[in-house]
C-alpha cells in the first residue's frame, strides 16, 4: 500500500482481532512475600524450573527475551545481561525485542550467583542460557500450562497466594517492587518500557496501600 503496488489492503481491520484484552488484573503483580513463596515452592516441587522463575522475577524481562538469551549476551563473570533479542512463542523466530531496542541489565550478587550456577563448563557463546529438560529451547508456553499454572493455583487454594496470575506477571511484580527503590526512568530502561507506561499502569497499581492518618 505504501509503495502503491496494491490498491486494497486485504488485512485492513484485522488488527482488532489481535488486541490484548485489558482487565483489572492486566498490570497487577505479586507481593514480595508471594513472589518468595512461589520461588520456594518451585525449588521444592520443580527444581529444574526454579531458575527460570527466579530469573523472571529478578529481572522483570519478558519471557520471550529470557528464552532468547545466549551466553554471548553475558560476560564471563555474569555481571550484566544484554537483552537484545526475543523468541516469541507464536513464531519461534529470533528477532529484536518488542521495542526494537537493546538494553544492559546490571546483575546484583543474587542474580549473578544464579547465572553462574546455570553456566556449564563446556558452554559456548551460542548456547542458550535456558534450555528445555531434554535440550533445545525453553518452551515457556508449555511451562505456563504444565508447571506454572497448577503450582500457583495450588498456592491460591491453600491461601498462600491471594490470586492467580500468569508467569508474565513476574515482570509486573519486578516493576511494582522496583518503584520503591529506583527512579522511574531507570526502571523503564531496565525493563524496556517507557516512563509513561510505568507511571500510567504500575505506579498506581500497588496491591498494598497504607493510608496515613490525616
Amino acid at each position: 500500500m505504501a509503495s502503491d503496488l496494491i490498491v486494497v489492503n486485504p488485512f485492513d481491520g484485522a488488527g482488532m482481532f489481535f488486541r490484548r484484552k485489558v482487565n483489572d488484573k492486566t498490570w497487577v503483580g505479586f507481593t514480595a512475600e508471594e513472589r518468595d513463596i512461589i520461588i520456594a515452592t518451585f525449588d521444592q516441587v520443580h527444581p529444574f524450573y526454579a531458575s527460570w522463575v527466579k530469573f523472571l522475577f529478578w529481572t522483570g524481562c519478558r519471557p520471550e527475551e529470557a528464552a532468547a538469551l545466549q551466553w554471548k549476551h553475558l560476560p564471563p563473570n555474569c555481571s550484566q545481561i544484554l537483552f537484545r533479542e526475543a523468541v516469541p512463542v507464536e513464531v519461534q523466530v529470533r528477532q529484536p525485542t518488542k521495542n526494537k531496542q537493546s538494553r544492559v541489565f546490571p546483575c546484583n550478587a543474587r542474580l549473578q550467583n544464579l547465572l553462574r550456577s546455570l553456566k556449564p563448563a563446556t558452554a559456548t557463546s551460542s548456547d542458550l542460557v535456558f534450555c528445555g529438560k531434554t535440550g533445545g529451547s525453553f518452551e515457556y508456553h508449555n511451562f505456563q500450562t504444565r508447571q506454572w499454572k497448577p503450582l500457583v493455583e495450588s498456592l491460591v487454594e491453600s491461601g498462600q497466594v491471594s490470586l492467580y496470575l500468569s508467569q508474565y506477571h513476574c515482570r509486573h511484580t519486578f516493576i511494582s517492587l522496583a518503584l520503591d527503590h529506583l527512579p522511574v526512568k531507570d526502571i523503564a530502561y531496565l525493563v524496556g518500557n517507557s516512563p509513561d507506561i510505568i507511571y500510567k499502569h504500575y505506579a498506581s497499581r500497588s496491591r498494598v496501600l497504607e493510608i496515613p492518618e490525616f
